[in-house]
């Protein structure tokens, strides 16, 4: 009787352990994903800045040769990020749902 009480007590450890290293597995896993993920989407933040910022200097290049100045170009996009930021600013609220929502739309769409 005592033997097999040691005996499922050791079972029981032994699972125990098992399922605990199942969970640092699957930890490990998911963190890891989510470090490759982040990385990624770094990266194509950098690419995407740098396209938009040579892109807006091209534009902005474009317009002064177009209105025949050396600064109004770059001044009229001034303007038109100063209305984006205060849209930005006045619809925070909006927006942040709006993020919420695709984050997670696309958390939901990874797990499945």
């Amino acid at each position: 009787m005592l033997s097999q009480l040691e005996e499922i007590k050791d079972t029981l450890f032994k699972y125990f352990e098992t399922r605990i290293d199942l969970f640092k597995i699957e930890t490990r896993d998911k963190i890891e994903r989510a470090v490759v993920i982040g990385i990624f989407a770094a990266i194509l933040l950098c690419l995407g800045l740098t396209i938009l910022i040579l892109l807006v200097i091209l534009l902005g290049t474009f317009l002064n040769k177009w209105l025949h100045s050396d600064y109004l170009g770059f001044v009229i996009l001034l303007g038109v990020f100063i209305i984006k930021l205060a849209v930005t600013i006045i619809w925070k609220e909006t927006w942040i749902t709006l993020i919420r929502k695709i984050i997670v739309r696309f958390v939901s769409v990874k797990e499945e």
